[in-house]
């Protein structure tokens, strides 16, 4: 397992880049005695079926093999193996794969594992597998991410944008005649930022993330154009916090002395690919909860009569980190016994479900 997760590591698989890595899983699935099929997503990008018998599966596991940028590692000591993808998901991918294989030999019937590009962005793959004929919703969804091998109760919804803030370009040697983009693009984020709706907790409510993508190109001019983007984690339906970031850069607006509509100042330009808070997670007895302040596949998939689970080893607070110089700890990582427990962990599930339903899930 913990062989192969270094293997996967290894491969550049950032988001739109999957390719080689998938073709590599695909070699590896067949020689696990898996039957592979492959289902063209985009741009020579697919996704991958796999089971150990012919029907379609019943219990499926479910990751992703995207990554973010950039790629770096892996590295290993006692306890961790380091790079992006360590815990995800390619980590989490090990552990799956290692506990479908103990099912499998202990006799649990209809199992198969789905794995999907372009998680990280557009969640492109899991939207082509809801809408593919040839995928079956199953009767059990396992969905893998770092979850510190607790199952989540919940997932936050998602809703990103664009803000496009515009002013008059112009010497910077004489700021009072023109209109700095830049100051009226920090004034807004402040105000969305200070906004009471705006939690500062991940399990409070809904939170914000900002990157600046534009901000002028010279310090001898003032900048007449500023673009940043906002990531919002959903505590709430989407289309009550669009409304909320609407109202509040409105409100925004009025006290600039110049103009008086948003759209002399502003604009928002919406992602499309929003999506409520997952509320329904499944549970079981005897395993440990946590609900969960980020995004999956799951809002994609739309398997409304599906029993899905999310759970994975490794930690959340680890993913999507840099490696700073040579301090592999800073980076992305996984502990070696914690995927050792997450295989243990995924058996325990599945066998609880099987023996639930007679070996007849």
């Amino acid at each position: 397992m913990q062989y192969l997760t270094r293997e996967l590591i290894a491969i550049d698989s950032v988001t739109g880049n999957e390719k080689a890595l998938t073709l590599f899983l695909v070699d590896e699935l067949r020689r696990r005695g898996m039957q592979v099929e492959t289902f063209e997503v985009g741009n020579g990008r697919r996704n991958i079926l796999a089971r150990f018998e012919a029907a379609s599966p019943k219990i499926l596991f479910n990751t992703h093999v995207d990554t973010v940028p950039e790629q770096y590692g892996p590295h290993e000591d006692e306890e961790r193996i380091y790079g992006r993808g360590a815990c995800d998901t390619h980590g989490v991918l090990a552990a799956q794969l290692e506990a479908m294989h103990d099912l499998y030999a202990q006799g649990v019937a209809g199992l198969g594992i789905l794995l999907v590009v372009g998680e990280e962005t557009t969640h492109d793959g899991a939207l082509s597998a809801a809408r593919n004929p040839e995928i079956k919703p199953p009767e059990i969804l396992i969905v893998g991410e770092p979850t510190e091998n607790k199952l989540m109760t919940s997932q936050k919804g998602r809703l990103k944008a664009e803000l496009v803030v515009t002013g008059k370009a112009g010497h910077s040697g004489y700021p009072e005649k023109f209109d700095s983009a830049v100051e009226k693009l920090i004034f807004f984020i402040s105000r969305l930022l200070d906004a009471p709706w705006i939690a500062n907790d991940s399990q409070a409510g809904t939170t914000v993330n900002v990157i600046i993508l534009e901000g002028g190109s010279a310090d001898n001019q003032v900048p007449g154009l500023a673009r940043a983007k906002l990531m919002f984690r959903c505590a709430e339906g989407y289309e009550e916090v669009k409304r909320k970031v609407l109202a509040t850069f409105a409100a925004a607006n009025a006290e600039l002395p110049v103009s008086s509509t948003p759209e002399e100042h502003c604009e928002l330009l919406w992602d499309p690919a929003a999506n409520d808070p997952v509320t329904s997670l499944a549970t079981l007895a005897g395993f440990d909860t946590r609900a969960a302040a980020y995004n999956t596949d799951i809002a994609y998939f739309g398997w409304p009569n599906t029993r899905t689970f999310l759970l994975g080893p490794g930690s959340i607070l680890q993913a999507h980190r840099d490696l700073n110089g040579d301090n592999w700890l800073d980076g992305e990582w996984i502990l070696k016994q914690e995927q050792i427990t997450g295989v243990e962990v995924y058996k325990r599930l599945v066998l609880k479900l099987f023996n639930q339903s007679d070996k007849n899930i």
